[in-house]
């Protein structure tokens, strides 16, 4: 695997001159699926007042739309993978990809948060193991629609085997700069993501390369799935 500084400077070339797209990206992404969680809220605040009501159905309508709003995650995934590997500003249009294949990224990503539930409740460090072995799910799942949703988690932990640590130094090397956007009221933060998220996805080219045996420059390009093949 390339060294993290290697990684960031990639990250930094890809970004370069296409800034705006991805804090519009970034906004827009944190706008809608922010929609879910404040309808949740919302839904607790009156919880045990006169208008039980209203407190059951905005907490039942959040928690749809947050089941909703997953989709919307692995489009923002997709958006950094394509203007990666084309070298293109972040289309908006990605973000929304995941609706055309609701069933399959509904299904790997609920099945990928019970797991990761599941090991928290047993204690705190398998939880967060699950969650790097976990970590390049959605990458998985757009770059190989044949694999079920079970086979997407288990190619995952395949990759991740040996590579957790490498990913968890990594984001530990923005905790400055996050720090940092903390200061300006969050604000800095629409700056922030697309760094961090553009870096993971080199982190997950740097790895797939490896995986699957390819030099850099001969690592094939998989073209996004199709809406036909997710039957499952």
């Amino acid at each position: 695997m390339g060294k993290i500084n290697d990684l960031k400077e990639q990250a930094l070339a890809t970004l370069r001159g296409k800034w705006g797209s991805f804090v519009g990206l970034t906004f827009l992404y944190i706008l809608l699926a922010g929609i879910a969680s404040t309808t949740t809220q919302f839904g607790s605040i009156f919880t045990g007042s006169s208008f039980a009501t209203l407190a059951k159905v905005m907490t039942g309508s959040g928690a749809l739309l947050t089941l909703l709003a997953l989709p919307l995650q692995y489009g923002y995934y997709v958006a950094y993978l394509n203007s990666s590997r084309q070298d293109l500003p972040a289309d908006i249009g990605d973000l929304f990809c995941g609706y055309k294949r609701f069933w399959k990224v509904l299904g790997t990503f609920l099945l990928m948060m019970l797991a990761v539930i599941g090991g928290f409740i047993l204690l705190v460090v398998p939880g967060i193991i699950l969650c790097f072995a976990y970590a390049m799910v959605p990458y998985v799942l757009r770059d190989n629609p044949e694999l079920s949703c079970t086979e997407t988690l288990a190619k995952s932990r395949e990759m991740m085997k040996g590579h957790k640590w490498e990913l968890f130094v990594l984001y530990l090397s923005f905790i400055g700069w996050a720090i940092l956007c903390v200061f300006t009221f969050f604000i800095g933060f629409l700056w922030l993501t697309p760094y961090m998220q553009m870096t993971e996805t080199k982190f997950y080219e740097k790895l797939r390369a490896e995986y699957e045996g390819f030099g850099e420059e001969e690592m094939p390009v998989q073209e996004e799935a199709l809406p036909v093949e997710d039957n499952e």
